[in-house]
C-alpha cells in the first residue's frame, strides 16, 4: 500500500475519531441504582425494590415544543438527552424508598405527574430504544400524593433530582429531560491541514520524477 493510500486511512480514522460522541451519564446516589435501557417496558416489566434509573434518547431534536411538569415547554429546535426514574414493584408490594440521581447535563424539566400526561405523550419523541407497551400501569403511571421529586440546584444550574417513592401499584415514573450532551468536536488544526500538505508533497513527488526521467 503506497504512501497516500496509508495517509488517506490516517486522514478518515482521525477525522471520525474526532467527531465521536457520547451519551449524557447518570451516577446515582442515596441508595439509587442505574441499570441498562430496557427494549420494553409495562406494567410489571421490569419490576425492582429499590429506585433506579436508566437512559432513554440521545441528542433527540424536538420538533414540536415539548410539555414538562411545572415549567415552560421546552423549544422545538432544541437537542435533549431522556432518562428514566422508576419504582416497579411486582403486584402490590409495599416499598418505600428515596434516591438521588445527578445528570451529567444541565436539567431542562421532569414529567411525573399522576395522570402522566407529558409522559404519554413523550412516549415516543424521547424514548431512544424503549419501546413502552399498554397496560393498567399507564393510567396513573406518574407520582402520586405521598411522592416526591425535588431537584437540587447546582452553580450554574439543576443536574441533579432527589426522589422519594411510595408505590403499591401501578409503579411511579418520572422522566427526566436534560440538554443533550452531544456536541461537534472541533477537527484539530492539523487535521485540517493535513490534506494541503499531501497535495504539496505529491507536486514535489512529480517534479523530482519529470527531472530523472
Amino acid at each position: 500500500m503506497n504512501f497516500f493510500k496509508l495517509s488517506s486511512i490516517a486522514f478518515a480514522a482521525a477525522f471520525l475519531s474526532a467527531g465521536a460522541v457520547s451519551a449524557a451519564t447518570i451516577t446515582a446516589s442515596n441508595g439509587g441504582t442505574v441499570i441498562a435501557s430496557p427494549l420494553n417496558v409495562g406494567e410489571d416489566n421490569p419490576t425492582n425494590s429499590s429506585i433506579q434509573a436508566f437512559n432513554e434518547g440521545v441528542d433527540v431534536l424536538l420538533l414540536a415544543d415539548l410539555g414538562v411538569d411545572g415549567g415552560t415547554p421546552i423549544s422545538a429546535g432544541t437537542r435533549v438527552d431522556s432518562h428514566m426514574i422508576f419504582l416497579n414493584t411486582r403486584g402490590r408490594t409495599d416499598v418505600t424508598d428515596t434516591a438521588t440521581f445527578t445528570f451529567s447535563e444541565m436539567i431542562l424539566g421532569i414529567m411525573s405527574s399522576q395522570a402522566g400526561t407529558n409522559l404519554f405523550a413523550s412516549d415516543g419523541i424521547v424514548n431512544g430504544p424503549v419501546t413502552y407497551t399498554g397496560g393498567n400501569y399507564g393510567d396513573n403511571r406518574g407520582l402520586e400524593g405521598s411522592d416526591t421529586a425535588d431537584f437540587i440546584n447546582v452553580v450554574g444550574g439543576m443536574f441533579s433530582v432527589n426522589v422519594g417513592m411510595h408505590v403499591t401499584e401501578p409503579g411511579d415514573w418520572v422522566r427526566v429531560i436534560t440538554a443533550s450532551s452531544v456536541s461537534p468536536v472541533p477537527v484539530p488544526a492539523g487535521m485540517l491541514l493535513l490534506p494541503t500538505g499531501l497535495i504539496a508533497l505529491g507536486a514535489m513527488r512529480r517534479r523530482k520524477k519529470r527531472k530523472t526521467a
